[in-house]
């Protein structure tokens, strides 16, 4: 496309003759310039009938949502990030260009260190213009209107409509972005500017021209994943809010039909999203929450179906949600609290009794369960009640997931003492920093490491459409006193991974609190391979170190007590590999260190017992951990500094529980 060529794109002829419905009532004027071929009266004409129709009252039943991936200086309030932003200073993940007062904004420029894309990607779809609305809405400071203005006449003319191209490729025109634009920013921004001075008739037929255009490309183009969600919320909310476009009706229509059909082909029986992370399965849920909301505002309906089946996938974060009442950030998932994105879903579950449980503590709610198995998804959540006071662990015996997977098969966290104290790396900006190739490798889990390598699942992967109802390798029974789980890892490590190391791992949650001793977690694992190779255990303890001795290592808040090997632990390690670091945001920079404890050794086929116990008193501090490394063996001794022992087998506790 020519250096010179700006947007709109679609000429005056083609959007007055080819996509408006001039049939559709009140646009009598409009259309009597149009068959005069009048185009600068068509183009008055139907800025007055926006201004006379639009509907803000309807629109503004919905609660305002803040956008997603708004950032602001520290400190900063929503009243001085507006000021910052009308003197063209834009902030995009948390990193700042300053482009100078009445001057252009670069809607493709990049002013990170490393090139981040997600950089322009992000700037592209407006959080900025729509806390621009919000702070008008409630100061009608006309300088507001006037840099929303600005804002989007400079967008309109850089970023032209890339026509039919994939959906991932541009700056400006990612079908993401499109969607996000039109789903969540956009309308939010029109319904409050439209009837400004600073909106020109000419602004309004360039947005309304912009619309048709990001209609064509959501309706062409889309991608799949959570993606195809916001495209079509973005697709679906061009139907009914623009319903004087000629397609609305099948672009509504497609819209509502893909995300039915979305809800089957991407949640499993048991509400995960296919993606296996907290952050995107929110995402996924927040863009028919958008939609709904919405279409129930406008007087369209969605089925029951769609209805009933987002809200299983809402009542997955209860199934996971720790005892500070946040959900932990599996995959490239977020660490992010229940109640809060309750208070929202109760606009569209408004009886929903584990909703009101959670936002209303409406008793009735209140599961029936305390652990709980994920047997598609693959999650054992291990809990000793529901309090603050409780302890939960999570173990990932999940398939690999359909996108923003982390090689972590077999990790574990573990919450105890108001705290997670067994963690992981957690979730990074999506660059190509060493901060990011971290946090996806094996080494950022808890889990096992052959002759230094990681897992490699990724290698050979590729998602059938047909796994959505195919249960995890995950066995599984819950009890009052021990919680039992078993799953395998066999695909392989390494560049170019070929099965033949087999580790299985068990792990037992016992919640009994017998003779004062907290509840601790148990991990038996075997590793089996015709050769010798150098295994690693690797537990990321969110907790001062206090001691490194043979065969327990002592953190202030939990033990970590081991059967065999040679232990040392590693905190914010860079050479040869990065290890001993966590992610606390999604921003570049927002790492910190983390003790990791790195047990070794040398073994064909090896059995070794972990107990990670949390310090409660001198009473409950484990000793060691007495087992045998033969694969065969099942007896366990578990030795405290009190004096006492715990002594058992491993099948012992599963036909007990």
């Amino acid at each position: 496309m020519g250096e010179n060529v700006t947007g709109p794109l679609l000429s005056d002829r083609r959007f007055f003759q080819e996509c408006l419905n001039l049939e559709y009532e009140g646009m009598q004027e409009v259309k009597a310039s149009v068959l005069k071929e009048d185009f600068c009266g068509a183009r008055k004409a139907m800025a007055a009938y926006i201004r006379r129709t639009l509907d803000p009252e309807r629109f503004f039943t919905i609660p305002y949502e803040a956008p997603e991936n708004i950032y602001k200086f520290p400190e900063e309030s929503d009243e001085d990030a507006c000021r910052r932003i009308c003197r063209h200073t834009l902030i995009s993940v948390g990193v700042p260009c300053e482009y100078g007062e009445g001057k252009p904004v670069d809607w493709k420029a990049n002013p990170t260190y490393n090139g981040y894309r997600e950089w322009t990607w992000q700037l592209n779809r407006h959080n900025d213009w729509k806390l621009l609305a919000h702070e008008y809405r409630k100061t009608h400071n006309r300088r507001l209107a006037e840099t929303a203005a600005e804002l989007f006449t400079s967008w309109v003319r850089q970023a032209v409509y890339p026509g039919d191209c994939p959906g991932y490729s541009t700056d400006c025109w990612r079908t993401i972005e499109c969607g996000i634009r039109m789903g969540a920013n956009w309308p939010y921004i029109l319904f409050t500017f439209y009837n400004t001075e600073p909106f020109t008739d000419d602004i309004l037929i360039d947005w309304y021209k912009s619309v048709w255009e990001h209609g064509e490309r959501l309706s062409r183009n889309h991608m799949t994943g959570n993606w195809l969600i916001m495209e079509m919320n973005g697709l679906a909310q061009i139907g009914i809010l623009y319903p004087q476009f000629i397609l609305s009706g099948q672009w509504l229509s497609q819209a509502l039909g893909s995300l039915e059909e979305e809800l089957d082909r991407q949640i499993y029986p048991d509400g995960f999203q296919y993606e296996l992370s907290t952050g995107y399965a929110d995402v996924v849920v927040n863009n028919y929450q958008r939609l709904i909301e919405v279409a129930k505002a406008f007087g369209k309906t969605v089925s029951e179906g769609m209805l009933e089946k987002l809200a299983k996938a809402c009542e997955l974060d209860v199934k996971l949600m720790m005892p500070d009442g946040c959900v932990p950030d599996i995959n490239d998932g977020k660490h992010r609290n229940v109640e809060e994105t309750f208070q929202c879903r109760k606009r569209i579950f408004p009886e929903n009794k584990t909703i009101r449980w959670i936002t209303e503590k409406f008793e009735t709610g209140k599961p029936d369960f305390t652990s709980i198995a994920l047997p598609w998804s693959g999650f054992l959540v291990m809990r000793t009640g529901w309090t603050t006071e409780d302890s939960w662990a999570l173990f990932d015996a999940a398939p690999f997931g359909k996108a923003h997977q982390h090689e972590d098969k077999l990790s574990l966290l573990f919450y105890a003492n108001g705290k997670l104290l067994l963690t992981e790396g957690g979730n990074y900006a999506y660059d190509t920093s060493e901060m990011r190739r971290y946090v996806l490798s094996t080494r950022a889990h808890n889990t096992v490491r052959v002759d230094a390598k990681d897992q490699n699942r990724l290698k050979n992967y590729a998602w059938k459409e047909e796994d959505i109802r195919e249960k995890a390798d995950l066995k599984w029974k819950l009890g009052p006193v021990w919680d039992y789980g078993e799953s395998n890892y066999r695909e392989g490590y390494g560049e170019n991974p070929c099965p033949g190391t087999v580790h299985n791992r068990r792990v037992f949650f016992n919640k009994s609190q017998k003779e004062g001793k907290p509840p601790f977690l148990l991990v038996v694992d075997r590793m089996a391979s015709d050769e010798i190779h150098r295994y690693e255990w690797l537990w990321h303890i969110d907790s001062e170190l206090e001691a490194v001795q043979k065969g327990r290592i002592s953190f202030h808040e939990i033990d970590a007590a081991f059967s065999a090997g040679e232990a040392e632990v590693i905190e914010g390690r860079e050479e040869p590999e990065w290890q001993g670091f966590k992610a606390v945001g999604t921003k570049q920079g927002m790492y910190r260190k983390l003790p990791c404890v790195s047990i070794k050794a040398d073994a064909g086929q090896i059995r070794i017992v972990t107990v990670l116990s949390p310090c409660k008193g001198l009473s409950g501090r484990v000793h060691k951990v007495t087992a045998s490394a033969m694969p065969e063996e099942d007896s366990v001794v578990i030795s405290f500094e009190d004096g006492t022992e715990i002594a058992f087998r491993e099948q012992e506790i599963i036909q007990t529980v």
